[in-house]
């Protein structure tokens, strides 16, 4: 993607503060999980100035250890408009990468577990957060953690 909102161009690292003032009565203020600085992908403000393309950015977590029972936790608020979309997905020991939720509907602002599926000598993880969008709402991630099992 170019152009667009340079400080909302993919994924940004924010403050509640900073965030919600970009553009009031747009239910920003109601993130109310996230702490201090945490991750928002916004194709809303971004397209708030000229841009060409879509809003397609993916936040790429270092690689976790894991063993069978490891977890995924964090916490989410992501605001729907048609067409955009929010996928999670992970990769073990550097494979392909394989989802394991998508996100096309409003939640509010939440903490989410989601139980890995690890393969059988799998060492370690890797997490995807990818999102798609235009002149669309946003999605923001907090307090990311793989928790073995």
């Amino acid at each position: 993607m170019s152009g667009g909102v340079t400080e909302w161009r993919g994924w940004s690292f924010t403050t509640d503060e900073f965030w919600s003032a970009a553009e009031r009565g747009q239910g920003r203020e109601n993130n109310v999980r996230a702490r201090n600085v945490f991750a928002v992908a916004d194709g809303d403000e971004w397209a708030d100035r000229s841009y060409t393309g879509g809003f397609d950015s993916t936040l790429v977590s270092p690689a976790w250890a894991v063993s069978a029972g490891s977890v995924l936790r964090y916490t989410t608020y992501y605001r729907q408009k048609s067409p955009q979309r929010g996928e999670v997905l992970v990769s073990y020991d550097g494979a392909a990468p394989v989802s394991l939720r998508t996100y096309t509907a409003d939640v509010s602002s939440r903490a989410e577990t989601i139980p890995l599926q690890v393969p059988a000598g799998a060492r370690t993880a890797r997490v995807r957060f990818r999102y798609t969008a235009g002149n669309n709402w946003y999605w923001t991630v907090d307090d990311v953690a793989v928790v073995r099992g």
